[in-house]
């Protein structure tokens, strides 16, 4: 018989809170930060999905802590997910490294431990919402004239709710304003997003709610919108929408919840800008959306819940694949031209805007520029690579995946896009696959072909070939295949198969 059992830890402690964001000074605690954990086992068979509010934690450590605590809990490596949610008010990179991760090890073990123990039986309800256009938007758009531009904040909403913009200062131009026509009309950004939620609800056997599983997609970046607004002093960690979403849950619902955020390297949520100087307003912003995603969440739920099929049938497995390098990535970290190399990319942009080159042109530079300088920080905080990586220009990934009932949730690698989930849903249409961004690690932004032929926010910050999303789809579609497809061969021999139980 199948059981699960949820548990949250505070990290407070585990990392040092002097973070070098902003102004140097130790950040207090808006909110606490957490672990949370949801495990399910059967007929000896153990599963662990951890999801933290994070930003970004190097591969090699995230792997650390899967490695420690399947050597502590007994729970296979492959088994175990160490999913972040992007929170920006929270630790990344570095931060989190080394010795860190050890003491988050030994933060969680006991927890860990204790949930596995008292595991029980279980029935669930599941909600699926269509968030439409109302929850995020796809924050990436071509311009006529100008090139892929990317917003993070500041978006208008004309009066259906649709985001549109006239404004090129928001569009990470750096201080260039082009002067086309384009602008004079509100340009809409309406590229596809992902408007599906979803919202699991355990119960015991006395109908007592052991913890709710949701899942949307957008950045958690609201908590740190002052930023924007060029203040640098009010820092606080903060879990951001996901957060307050998960309080709501646990206060309507009971039990612990988990959150997991969809692939969102291009999706942002519909949040307010004006007003947003204070840490207080961000915060209050956060708290907004998050209570609105679990109100719209519960409603569905006691509007149209319907049982998990086969709630007794678990499977999870790890893929260890690769993704190609692009030719032009740094080759090591010596970064000694690095400087030389800016300075010259910067002088041909402004020389061609000088020039009164067309904005194409100057686009295509302003993109060449940025993304010289964001190399160092992807390298320094941002990937962890080692030289060994980045000579061998291939970079070894993962992607979970978990099979619960008739839902697969998959967990790919990165700051991943919205075409990821597209694809995922479009290509295993046998299952109900639920998309899962930055698991196992932070690889930086997942760049698709569209997405480096556009340039923007997406080209800067990824390291990926121009055909890498290409070569991990090709990889990845026999191996979810076979697993999708288990279900239809549980007879054979070392099938991983739990049986179904009535759901009441």
């Amino acid at each position: 018989m199948a059981k699960c059992s949820f548990a949250k830890v505070t990290t407070r402690g585990v990392y040092d809170s002097r973070i070098a964001r902003g102004a140097m000074a130790d950040w207090e605690y808006g909110t606490e930060l957490y672990g949370r954990f949801f495990y399910l086992e059967s007929e000896g068979q153990r599963t662990l999905v951890a999801a933290f509010d994070f930003l970004g934690t190097f591969s090699k450590d995230a792997n650390r802590w899967r490695r420690a605590v399947a050597e502590r809990t007994g729970i296979p490596v492959d088994h175990i997910w160490y999913h972040e949610l992007q929170i920006h008010a929270a630790p990344k990179g570095p931060e989190l490294s080394g010795e860190v991760i050890d003491r988050l090890v030994e933060c969680c073990i006991p927890v860990i431990l204790e949930m596995m123990d008292r595991a029980e039986e279980f029935t669930c309800q599941v909600a699926e919402a269509d968030f439409g256009t109302e929850g995020n938007f796809n924050r990436e758009q071509y311009v006529a004239g100008l090139g892929g531009v990317t917003v993070w904040s500041g978006m208008d909403f004309d009066g259906e709710g649709r985001p549109c913009t006239q404004n090129d200062k928001i569009m990470l131009l750096r201080g260039y304003h082009p002067l086309l026509p384009v602008f004079d009309k509100p340009i809409y950004f309406d590229n596809p997003a992902d408007p599906k939620a979803y919202l699991f609800r355990f119960s015991n056997r006395k109908g007592k709610t052991i913890g709710t599983v949701s899942r949307f997609a957008g950045h958690p970046d609201v908590a740190v919108l002052f930023e924007l607004r060029g203040v640098d002093d009010q820092y606080k960690f903060n879990f951001d929408w996901p957060g307050y979403l998960c309080e709501k849950l646990e206060r309507d619902l009971g039990g612990t919840a988990v959150y997991l955020n969809g692939p969102c390297g291009d999706l942002t949520v519909k949040k307010g800008f004006a007003g947003m100087d204070s840490y207080e307003a961000c915060a209050a912003e956060a708290r907004r959306l998050g209570e609105s995603f679990a109100d719209r969440l519960e409603r569905r739920l006691a509007d149209r819940p319907r049982p998990l099929k086969n709630a007794g049938r678990l499977k999870a497995e790890t893929f260890h694949l690769e993704m190609p390098m692009r030719d032009d990535f740094p080759i090591s970290h010596d970064f000694s031209r690095w400087a030389e190399e800016v300075d010259a990319a910067e002088q041909r942009l402004q020389d061609a805007i000088a020039a009164g080159a067309p904005p194409s042109r100057v686009k295509q530079l302003i993109d060449d520029r940025f993304r010289a300088s964001d190399e160092r920080w992807l390298l320094q905080d941002g990937l962890g690579f080692d030289d060994e990586i980045l000579r061998r220009r291939r970079v070894p990934v993962t992607v979970s995946a978990l099979q619960l009932g008739e839902y697969t949730f998959v967990g790919v690698p990165g700051e991943s896009l919205c075409d990821m989930s597209i694809w995922l849903r479009s290509q295993f249409t046998g299952v109900k696959t639920i998309p899962v961004d930055q698991v196992n690690g932070y690889y930086g932004y997942v760049a698709t072909p569209r997405s480096l032929t556009l340039g923007g926010y997406t080209y800067w910050s990824s390291w990926v070939r121009r055909d890498a999303t290409d070569v991990l789809k090709k990889q990845l579609t026999p191996l979810l295949e076979a697993f999708i497809g288990w279900a239809e061969n549980a007879g054979r021999k070392n099938s991983f198969f739990l049986p179904a139980f009535r759901i009441v």
